[in-house]
């Protein structure tokens, strides 16, 4: 999953797309703390995920070179 760059983008896309979606919509207090929750996590794996990508290339670029 951390090499697969394109998935960690959409998933942050999903979570922004849907944090936009509940700003816009009404709904029981319930529901709507339980989807911002899976909105930030969706946001939060994303961005993670892009961090360790880059470590991971890194390492393994720099591990080819020796």
């Amino acid at each position: 999953m951390i090499k697969n760059f394109p998935a960690l983008v959409m998933l942050t896309i999903a979570g922004i797309a849907l944090m936009r979606f509940l700003s816009d919509t009404e709904m029981g207090p319930f529901l709507k703390i339980a989807l911002t929750l899976v909105g930030l996590v969706l946001i939060g794996w994303g961005i993670i995920g892009m961090i360790l990508h880059g470590w991971v290339m890194g390492y393994e670029r720099r591990n080819k070179q020796m």
